[in-house]
């Protein structure tokens, strides 16, 4: 199995301990016994999730990624893309929320913007790319 395939599996797991945390919600006034099931459920779809974050992060602790002239940590590599990911959506609010009273300059933003969507997508590419191609015990 490769790392991209436990990723998947790991979402997929995260969607039945949502959908079980709801149903338990929705029992717990209803029925003791399907509160019941569904607590012993829910607390082993937590378990298994446990097993999947380890797994991964220890995958990630373990692949090297090399990113411009830097060798580092798949693990760093994924906090380095979110980080961007996380100053994409501020230019963008920036950019969206920009009227004509702003002292901002929307063309500066928006090469900003450009620009780091350009590396984002380079790292993205090379991320998945390494999820497809590193294989988990």
């Amino acid at each position: 199995m490769v790392l991209a395939e436990v990723l998947i599996e790991k979402n997929i797991l995260d969607e039945k301990i949502k959908e079980m945390r709801r149903y338990l919600f929705r029992m717990v006034s209803v029925s003791a016994e399907e509160a019941d099931k569904a607590t012993k459920r829910l607390i082993e779809l937590i378990d298994k999730h446990r097993s999947y974050l380890i797994l991964i992060n220890k995958v990630n602790n373990n692949i090297e990624v090399t990113i411009g002239d830097s060798k580092i940590s798949l693990a760093n590599a994924l906090l380095i893309s979110q980080t961007m990911d996380r100053k994409i959506d501020l230019l963008n609010e920036l950019i969206n929320d920009c009227d004509g009273d702003t002292v901002l300059s929307i063309f500066s933003l928006i090469a900003q913007r450009d620009k780091l969507l350009d590396e984002y997508i380079l790292i993205s590419n090379q991320l998945e790319a390494i999820e497809w191609g590193a294989e988990v015990d």
